[in-house]
């Protein structure tokens, strides 16, 4: 018989929380390409998701004495996640409203692979509309997530997370233009 999953994790996280390195950087192995998919959803800012999902991980490291319900890791760790993103985009809307924007700021290009099709575009776009906590939700839907889970780490209701969903898909719908459709 396989071990539970849960099992392993629950094991994993309170090995960490014990101080052990070798269980801490499982944690951090075991997730990053899922907060890194995460960050860039939410940020939509290819050049942002090193540095984000690293503060991520150190809070989670730092923060980990106080996770009381091991089993609720996975929760924990993407509201800190939605957090620490939400915290960045503040930070950085802060700092366009004070660092002057100049001409050699105007055609900076974006980083190689990051620009898509058209489509691509129209939907970066569209998403770069919404709110950041609208982006952190549709990010969690395309996780994977079930309502139940992303209620858990919203600390909300299935039925708010339901209406909150179908209100930010609305407007996904109402920015989403792709070029060929003009």
């Amino acid at each position: 018989m396989d071990p539970d999953p849960t099992t392993e994790l629950v094991d994993l996280v309170r090995r960490a929380q014990r101080g052990e390195e070798s269980a801490q950087r499982e944690l951090i192995l075991s997730y990053q390409r899922r907060i890194a998919g995460f960050v860039y959803a939410i940020t939509g800012r290819s050049d942002a998701i090193e540095d984000i999902a690293q503060t991520v991980f150190i809070k989670m490291i730092r923060a980990l004495d106080s996770l009381q319900a091991p089993a609720q890791f996975e929760s924990w760790l993407f509201r800190l996640a939605r957090n620490t993103c939400i915290d960045h985009l503040r930070r950085q809307k802060l700092r366009r409203i004070f660092v002057p924007f100049g001409p050699e700021h105007e055609d900076v290009p974006e980083p190689p692979g990051a620009v898509g099709t058209e489509e691509l575009d129209a939907l970066r776009h569209a998403l770069a509309k919404l709110r950041p906590k609208d982006r952190a939700l549709i990010a969690l839907v395309q996780e994977g997530r079930s309502h139940a889970e992303i209620a858990q780490t919203l600390k909300s209701s299935v039925a708010a997370v339901k209406a909150r969903l179908h209100r930010a898909r609305e407007q996904l719908r109402e920015h989403y233009q792709p070029q060929y459709e003009s």
